[in-house]
């Protein structure tokens, strides 16, 4: 069986579709009895086409040529962004076409209405590279784990802010860390997006979407890692932890906690053991108990592999004529906001070398039903010194308070740093 494929974009993970299946076709038609054959393509930059050496393939700066070809049976969008992505796949679906996608922008903010497209057209879409890279986690949820009740999710899902904890961890202040991985590839020159947790954000809307059935939310919390320092990191490996950006998602009864944000796990945990640009996602199910997804997070080939694999998977389905939307129904599931969530904290303060500065910080803590465990003083020879304090498990609205209040005594010097701390095992 042939299948005619139109590919939208042809940068980074578009030419990485092309090679693969260029080289591949023959293993794939031997493996699954489906050729597929890029029919035409489109870019808005005409000398791509020949650089990937494209001859037998059609090309076009007009989308819509591609839409409107009733020989094409799968669109693949690897535009970026959420326009004229998110209306090429709208247009491409309700033409009858099935879509493949790495798109987590589109996914996570227009996700349902796409769904309600598919249903009414009897069309597909697949966006298994829009998380985790070469991870099969989409595919996990949507299949392997369709019967399954999940309590929670916890998730190293952007490769560059792990890169540059991993750098921190072993010596690099931030700035040098970020540069590696810019030099590297593995972050942009404006590296905000990935930077400030909105990257994994998105992805989370999409994990929760699909192991919750929950509506996209309007906002997920999200902290950035700018603030980490490496001696935080340092700290943080002295109490027997490390220092991840997790993307955080549990469910309780009919209530939802969705945040992004620095974390500090145990040293001994599966996560922790996830490094550079690797992603890992940990699963906590009724059933399954917990399971660990690990693979490479971003890179043309391993992202392009995945597109090319759900190209196939529609293929498959055209051949059966098997017409399932990716969501069939969502919850509707109360978002917990920040100020509501239970954690234990680490506090980094800086503070004057001076007898009661300690009382000070732990009556303002008191003052605001936060226990503390564990206190460390750091001797630097200096006017001020860092203090680092662990609690129990505390409300966020009380940390916010009592930190608000720390920070205006006399005796602290620099703006406090907080990170939550998740014991997962």
């Amino acid at each position: 069986m042939e299948v005619n494929i139109g590919l939208i974009g042809l940068g980074t993970i578009g030419s990485g579709v092309v090679k693969i299946i260029k080289e591949n076709s023959e293993l794939i038609e031997k493996r699954t009895g489906i050729k597929l054959r890029i029919k035409k393509a489109c870019d808005r930059d005409a000398q791509r086409v020949s650089s990937l050496n494209l001859s037998e393939v059609e090309f076009t700066t007009n989308y819509d040529d591609i839409i409107n070809d009733s020989s094409v049976h799968v669109v693949i969008e690897l535009i970026g962004g959420y326009e004229p992505a998110r209306t090429v796949i709208e247009k491409a679906l309700k033409s009858g076409k099935h879509v493949v996608t790495a798109n987590k922008a589109v996914i996570s903010k227009f996700g349902k209405d796409l769904f309600s497209v598919c249903d009414l057209n009897k069309t597909n879409i697949k966006f298994e590279a829009s998380v985790g890279g070469c991870i099969p986690i989409i595919r996990t949820l949507q299949q392997s784990y369709v019967s399954e009740e999940f309590s929670a999710i916890y998730g190293i899902v952007n490769g560059t802010t792990n890169y540059i904890l991993t750098k921190m961890a072993e010596g690099k202040s931030y700035s040098d860390a970020l540069k590696k991985a810019q030099e590297n590839g593995f972050a942009e020159a404006d590296p905000s997006f990935d930077v400030e947790g909105k990257d994994s954000a998105q992805k989370l809307t999409i994990l929760s979407m699909l192991a919750f059935n929950s509506n996209a939310p309007e906002e997920i919390y999200t902290e950035g890692i700018t603030m980490i320092t490496k001696n935080d990191i340092v700290y943080a490996s002295e109490l027997g932890y490390v220092i991840k950006l997790l993307a955080i998602a549990k469910r309780t009864n009919n209530e939802l906690d969705l945040r992004v944000h620095p974390t500090m796990i145990p040293v001994n945990s599966e996560l922790a053991s996830v490094s550079n640009e690797f992603n890992g996602i940990y699963l906590k199910g009724k059933n399954t108990s917990e399971s660990m997804f690990y693979g490479r997070g971003a890179g043309q080939l391993p992202t392009a592999s995945v597109v090319v694999s759900d190209a196939i998977d529609l293929a498959k389905k055209i051949r059966n004529k098997h017409y399932v939307s990716p969501v069939s129904f969502f919850n509707n599931l109360r978002q917990k906001p920040i100020d509501e969530i239970k954690s234990r904290y680490y506090f980094r303060f800086r503070v004057l070398d001076k007898p009661g500065v300690i009382a000070k910080i732990a009556k303002e803590l008191g003052d605001n039903n936060i226990s503390i465990a564990g206190v460390s003083q750091k001797e630097e020879n200096l006017e001020t010194v860092p203090l680092i304090i662990i609690t129990h498990s505390a409300i966020e609205k009380d940390v916010k308070r009592a930190v608000e209040a720390i920070n205006k005594l006399d005796v602290v010097k620099e703006k406090t740093v907080v990170i939550r701390i998740e014991d997962i095992s």
